[in-house]
């Protein structure tokens, strides 16, 4: 199972022409995708955050219909311990993962193999903790 990143959810809503092909051969070699309820919480401040209604209602129609396909993959209190334990780790060594230790958490309890992403820096800290693979785009 891959866990998909906020800036895969993003553009796969908003440049789907440069993500499509990549959801479609990780399912086509068996993957199942799942995304965090965190991940999907940015995702929609982004589109609730657009000035012309009619563009933001567009982006959350189009954000149901990707969410629709995917693994919800809650938060827990442990997820939570969990990734401040990763990013305190990181932080101590000058590397600040933010809110992305929160992602590697949830995605390693519920058994996720990789992080679909662009922000490779913050995710190959991670996966150097956790052994999850980062898949960049």
């Amino acid at each position: 199972m891959k866990c998909l990143d906020t800036t895969f959810l993003i553009d796969i809503v908003e440049h789907p022409d440069e993500t499509r092909g990549l959801a479609e051969d990780l399912e086509g070699r068996g993957d199942v995708l799942a995304t965090t309820v965190f991940n999907i919480w940015e995702a929609l401040l982004g589109a609730h955050s657009v000035r012309n209604p009619d563009h933001g209602q567009k982006l959350l129609d189009l954000y149901a219909k990707v969410l629709a396909r995917l693994v919800l993959l809650p938060m827990t209190l442990d997820d939570a311990s969990k990734a401040a334990e990763l990013g305190g780790k990181l932080r101590r060594r000058g590397r600040d993962v933010v809110a992305d230790a929160l992602t590697a958490a949830i995605a390693l309890r519920a058994g996720c193999d990789g992080i679909v992403t662009r922000n490779v820096s913050h995710f190959s800290d991670l996966a150097a903790l956790t052994g999850l693979t980062v898949v960049k785009y």
